[in-house]
C-alpha cells in the first residue's frame, strides 16, 4: 500500500472492530523490505494491528535503506539529513494510519533490526509523546541523534526493549553494551 508520505507498507488489520487496537509498526534492516519482518506479524495477538514500512531510499530491486552510513575513521556514521526525513515520513505515516485504521494512539509500538533498530528508537527518545515503546533487535546507539532526545521527564513512560544476537557481523554484540550503557542514565527506560 503506497501512502501519501511515499512510504510503502503492508498490514495485517485488528480482528477486533470494537475496540481500538495497539499498533505495532515493524521497520526492516539496511537492504531488505517491508516483506522481511512482517511474518513476525503470526506472534502477535489478533486484537493488534500490525504494519511493515519499507525504507524510502532504493538500493536494488526489493532492497531499500532509511538512510545512508559510511565507515569514518573507523566509525559508523550515519547521514543525518536522509534519517531526519525519513522519520519525519514515519511520522506522518503514523498520523495517516491512526486517523486511517481502528488504531489506538496511545498505544503505539515501532520496532526494528539493525539500522531500522536505530530508527525505532530515534523514534521512541524523539517522540514519547507519538510512540509508547520502541523495541532494538540488533541495533546500535546512534550518536548524532543525541540532540534530538527528549529530556527524562518526557521519556519516564516510554518503555525499550533491547535484544542483540551473539554472532551478528555487521554491528557486533559491543554495540547492544552501548546501548545499555546510554539507556541507563539519564533516559531511565
Amino acid at each position: 500500500m503506497e501512502t501519501e508520505t511515499s512510504l510503502h507498507y503492508i498490514i495485517r488489520e485488528s480482528k477486533d472492530t470494537v475496540e481500538k487496537s495497539p499498533l505495532l509498526i515493524l521497520l526492516h534492516g539496511h537492504g531488505s523490505n517491508e516483506n522481511d519482518l512482517f511474518s513476525l506479524e503470526k506472534n502477535i495477538p489478533d486484537n493488534w494491528t500490525v504494519i511493515s514500512v519499507r525504507g524510502p531510499y532504493k538500493l536494488a530491486e526489493s532492497s531499500y535503506r532509511w538512510y545512508d552510513v559510511k565507515l569514518v575513521n573507523g566509525k559508523i556514521t550515519i547521514n543525518i539529513q536522509e534519517e531526519e526525513s525519513s522519520r519525519a515520513k514515519l511520522i506522518q505515516l503514523i498520523s495517516q494510519i491512526t486517523k486511517q485504521y481502528h488504531v489506538d494512539s496511545q498505544m503505539i509500538i515501532v520496532a526494528g533490526f539493525s539500522q531500522d533498530a536505530n530508527m525505532a528508537q530515534s523514534l521512541g527518545l524523539g517522540e514519547p509523546n507519538l510512540v509508547k515503546g520502541f523495541g532494538v533487535f540488533s541495533g546500535r546507539f546512534i550518536e548524532e541523534f543525541t540532540p534530538y532526545i527528549r529530556n527524562a521527564t518526557a521519556l519516564q513512560n516510554t518503555r525499550a526493549f533491547i535484544a542483540h544476537g551473539s554472532g551478528d557481523t555487521m554491528l557486533p554484540k559491543t554495540y547492544a553494551n552501548e546501548n545499555i550503557s546510554n539507556f541507563r542514565y539519564p533516559y531511565h527506560l
